[in-house]
């Protein structure tokens, strides 16, 4: 292990599939039947959700600090919970007039960003009052037979969709294409402030969003491809739970 990291504490708690923080760093995640729970940044266990049908998550969203999305790719369905991880409102996608959507990335309190690939397209969604507020096709930026979408995601009012034939490619708030950010996309990459990260030969690249600037920090010894940072902490997915790691040097 570098000494610029510390195992500050081992979570045990069965196996996980999915992991997020919020802008507290608090500390999300899921396992194959669907269930949420949600830990303090230093790990402590806080309150779960227990959906009333099982079925596995494809992404948990928690960019707000007041609410969290889980997106059911299988179901077609996004459910919206508060930060106590309670009251849930279930929207089917098939509502709005969609395709079949690949993956799904909340914009603001009440607009969602999906991916129909029915169509190949972005689509903004006001999924409060089932309307559409913005489409624009693919086609201009990425060849639908060739491409490989690995993610997409909201951060500071711009989309990132990452491809793994071709990058990353950054849109902006109404889902006009800007520019290609990097060349080669990671395979699990997540938003902090101002930086995109990613692991990469035992190393964490943060790329920040505005200069390109790329900072490596070592992180030789972590194992496992599925991480999460935010606020000088690394949290780190395990066979058996989850692991927590603080950053000593401060950055």
């Amino acid at each position: 292990m570098s000494q610029e990291w510390l195992l500050s504490k081992q979570v045990r708690f069965g196996k996980v599939d999915q992991l997020t923080l919020d802008q507290s760093g608090n500390i999300y995640v899921s396992n194959l039947q669907g269930e949420v729970s949600k830990f303090s940044p230093d790990g402590k266990f806080m309150v779960e959700y227990a959906p009333t049908q099982v079925a596995s998550i494809h992404e948990i969203t928690a960019s707000s600090q007041f609410k969290v999305s889980l997106f059911y790719k299988d179901l077609q369905e996004i459910v919206v919970l508060n930060r106590y991880l309670s009251n849930p409102i279930r929207y089917r996608l098939s509502d709005f007039k969609l395709g079949y959507v690949e993956d799904v990335a909340p914009s603001n309190q009440q607009s969602l960003w999906v991916l129909d690939i029915s169509d190949f397209a972005l689509k903004l969604v006001d999924y409060r009052e089932n309307r559409l507020l913005e489409q624009k096709s693919l086609a201009q930026v990425l060849n639908q037979n060739l491409a490989d979408i690995l993610s997409f995601h909201s951060h500071q009012n711009r989309m990132y969709v990452i491809d793994k034939s071709s990058g990353i490619h950054v849109f902006d708030n109404i889902g006009n294409y800007l520019y290609k950010m990097m060349d080669k996309a990671p395979e699990n990459a997540g938003f902090y402030n101002d930086y995109l990260y990613y692991k990469s030969n035992e190393e964490l690249h943060l790329i920040h969003l505005y200069d390109g600037e790329n900072l490596q920090l070592p992180i030789k010894g972590v194992a496992g491809a599925r991480l999460a940072f935010a606020n000088n902490r690394l949290v780190v997915l395990t066979p058996q739970g989850f692991n927590i790691y603080q950053y000593l040097s401060g950055q």
